[in-house]
């Protein structure tokens, strides 16, 4: 199984924005360390702020399981070093400022349900939305993700879950 190391500088918005992904992935996000129990589909998210925050996420990673790491407060060489090594383990998502306005957990919702094939009609109903609230989330989406349509939006939603493995 591939398993999603995360690791975001950019902030609280950004560490949010990157758990809903996880989440929508299927993807179990927990915040504290267990060290008897690893089970399939978990992700520890670990504030890494020293090298010794560091090693327990590397180490964490290296027994089988997930991160999702804030390293907004590390100082550089911390977060270089954890990056290198996390990439000889796998894929590593790594996020800085500047990436652009972030989702909220409202709009992914909606990407979510768009992106899995409902019109935005059905997902107006499910999420008990009237249909020009909807309108609204999805034209703030589509902007944030620089879509001119909902086609193009949904893409690059999927473009950015796509970063993410899924679950065994």
């Amino acid at each position: 199984m591939t398993l999603p190391y995360v690791v975001v500088e950019a902030g609280p918005d950004a560490l949010a924005e990157a758990r809903g992904e996880l989440g929508s992935r299927g993807w179990r996000v927990v915040d504290h360390l267990d060290i008897g129990h690893r089970e399939g589909g978990l992700v520890y998210a670990l504030p890494v702020a020293s090298a010794d925050d560091a090693a327990v996420a590397l180490f964490t990673a290296i027994e089988g399981v997930g991160l999702l790491v804030d390293a907004a407060s590390a100082p550089r060489p911390v977060v270089d070093r954890l990056c290198d090594d996390l990439r000889r383990l796998g894929h590593l998502d790594h996020r800085v400022s500047g990436g652009g306005p972030m989702l909220t957990a409202e709009e992914r919702v909606l990407m979510d349900l768009l992106a899995g094939g409902s019109t935005l009609g059905a997902a107006a109903d499910a999420l008990h939305l009237s249909r020009r609230s909807a309108d609204r989330r999805l034209a703030a989406a589509r902007t944030k993700l620089g879509a001119d349509a909902t086609g193009a939006a949904i893409a690059a939603y999927r473009r950015r879950l796509d970063r993410l493995p899924r679950p065994a």
